[in-house]
């Protein structure tokens, strides 16, 4: 990748933050534990957002490398295509979050490169659809996105039902039960932590613009290192501040959420993240939690709204297409006006 201007350098790490602040202002993680309500919903958002950084700086690298150009193939980045990536997701995921829809920040950044590639596609001839992307990378990342929320369902749903039967059901009377909360309560504050940490750690988005950066040699490893920082402490502020809007929301359709039901949607999220953060295949969180919520919902035999669950799934169909015509036309725009 060619360096580029140091502006042009320093507006893509702007970007990059505001793209961090995104992904934090669109994570849904705390939402179980803001049912359960056992603390105030101010100290939920501190506890994910603090999880979110930590597992942004520390646990994210793998999945970031894949971000940062693992499954491209014979395709470079450059600073113009990374810009029209960065503008495009971050404009689709804000729109997200202020509608309170948990959006896929994976699926909008990717989405984004495949609008980039297909311009870059159509104005070289020596790139095509076949030698453009890493055919294996590209087709696990889709089965990953199909796979990990069905994934989701299932495993909150068998969750749920063992531990009704080997422990829930078996208790008697309202101390039993309430004592039984009270140790779930605790659980659910470690698993919530536990799941943010992950969350981190799989939203690599930003960072793999950066390290994208980084591998081009536009910036430096202390440069790099400083970023990732300043990119976690981003990812915090934009759940404490935008987040509340998707927590809110989705707390909503799992009203009246005892503590023993947060922690087994928390943990079969979690599971299902390690396992995806180990791969370095990025991963819809979204989708995850929302999956496990509709299973716990299902086992239950608890109403579920239809309606909400549609009006989210309409928005997730239209990020891949929506961020891909974004993140094409903006680059094509920086074609037309000379700029590559």
């Amino acid at each position: 990748m060619e360096v580029g201007s140091e502006i042009l350098v320093i507006i893509l790490i702007i970007l990059a933050l505001l793209l961090s602040f995104a992904i934090g202002g669109n994570d849904e993680t705390p939402a179980p534990l803001a049912a359960a309500g056992i603390i105030k919903f101010k100290y939920v958002l501190i506890l994910g957002g603090v999880g979110l950084a930590i597992g942004t700086i520390f646990f994210s690298k793998k999945v970031a490398s894949t971000v940062g150009g693992d499954f491209l193939g014979d395709v470079e980045y450059t600073i113009y295509m990374l810009l029209s990536v960065m503008i495009s997701s971050i404009v689709w995921l804000i729109v997200g979050s202020f509608a309170g829809i948990p959006l896929s920040s994976t699926h909008s950044l990717f989405g984004s490169i495949i609008g980039v590639v297909f311009v870059v596609i159509i104005n070289d001839p020596t790139i095509t659809i076949f030698n453009a992307f890493v055919g294996s990378e590209i087709i696990g990342i889709f089965l990953s996105w199909v796979v990990s929320p069905l994934v989701g369902f299932f495993f909150s749903y068998i969750l749920y039902k063992i531990v009704a039967k080997l422990f829930l059901k078996k208790l008697k009377g309202l101390n039993q039960i309430e004592k039984s909360e009270i140790f779930f309560s605790w659980v659910l504050l470690i698993a919530v932590f536990g799941v943010s940490l992950a969350t981190g750690g799989n939203s690599a988005e930003a960072l793999g613009i950066v390290y994208a950066l980084y591998e081009g040699g536009a910036i430096f490893e202390g440069e790099f290192v400083m970023i990732l920082v300043l990119l976690g402490i981003f990812a915090f502020l934009g759940l404490f501040i935008a987040g509340r809007y998707v927590i809110k929301n989705l707390a909503s359709q799992t009203v009246d959420a005892r503590p023993s039901e947060g922690f087994i949607l928390q943990f079969a999220a979690l599971i299902i993240l390690i396992v995806y953060n180990d791969s370095g295949l990025p991963i819809s969180h979204s989708h995850v939690i929302v999956f496990c919520i509709i299973g716990l919902n299902a086992a239950k035999k608890r109403e579920i709204d239809y309606k909400g669950i549609g009006k989210m799934a309409l928005y997730w169909v239209l990020t891949l297409p929506v961020a891909a015509i974004l993140g094409g036309l903006i680059y094509f725009g920086f074609y037309m006006n000379g700029l590559i």
